[in-house]
């Protein structure tokens, strides 16, 4: 009996000498690749291609612009101080609840003394020597005083004296935008003159003796007058 049990334990030894010998020389098997191992691989692969290309044929890569920081806004606390390029003052004529522009606004002041030139009869041309006629100025008022006969009056003021009178009275009173008709007698002397001829200047004098207006009368030359035919 006890060299049965010697045989059998023998022979379980044998059996698995030859299974582990079995074993050893068999092909070794292949371990389960790691999928993250292998893109890691691959990713660090495509990376060092792309150095290796960039190295080879570089390109010039344009920089980014630079930004420029827009401007920050203030706010101003102080309630007493208006901010610059405005106003808090107000006309006396008027209120008005809201603020002015810095600009001033230019306003329009009328003149009080003014005149503007409308028409002359006749126009400035040769006269004939020895010859008398009126030269009439037509004026428009274009102040915002009126010019009244007991004030203002038309006088000579210079030049060629061809009037026998140097002051006239305006026909009627002239309230402002209103015209009057200046006449002044003209004696054309006797003996003929060249250019540049005759000139005598005149004009309207204020209540204050100022001269508000004025005009003339230009000849530039006199003739003699024509030879009777016996």
């Amino acid at each position: 009996m006890q060299k049965n049990l010697k045989k059998i334990v023998l022979v379980a030894a044998l059996v698995a000498v030859l299974l582990v010998s079995a074993c050893g020389t068999g092909e070794p098997q292949e371990p389960t690749p790691d999928i993250n191992v292998i893109r890691t691989e691959a990713v660090q692969t495509a990376m060092v291609e792309m150095t290796v290309q960039a190295a080879l044929s570089p390109s010039e890569t344009p920089l980014p612009p630079t930004l420029t920081p827009l401007p920050t806004a203030t706010l101003n606390t102080d309630a007493t101080q208006p901010p610059a390029g405005s106003s808090s003052s107000s006309s006396g004529s008027g209120s008005s609840s809201g603020g002015t522009s810095g600009t001033a606004i230019p306003t329009w002041t009328p003149d009080v003394y003014k005149c503007e030139f409308v028409d002359q009869d006749p126009w400035d041309k040769p006269q004939m020597t020895g010859w008398m006629y009126d030269v009439v100025w037509t004026m428009r008022n274009v102040g915002i005083a009126t010019w009244t006969v007991a004030d203002y009056y038309v006088k000579w003021t210079g030049g060629d004296d061809l009037s026998p009178k140097h002051i006239y009275k305006l026909p009627h009173d002239v309230a402002p935008y209103q015209t009057v008709e200046i006449g002044v007698d003209i004696n054309i002397p006797t003996h003929p003159i060249e250019s540049p001829g005759y000139s005598t200047n005149w004009a309207i004098i204020n209540d204050n003796g100022d001269e508000i207006c004025v005009f003339f009368h230009n000849i530039p030359h006199t003739y003699p007058p024509p030879t009777a035919t016996p």
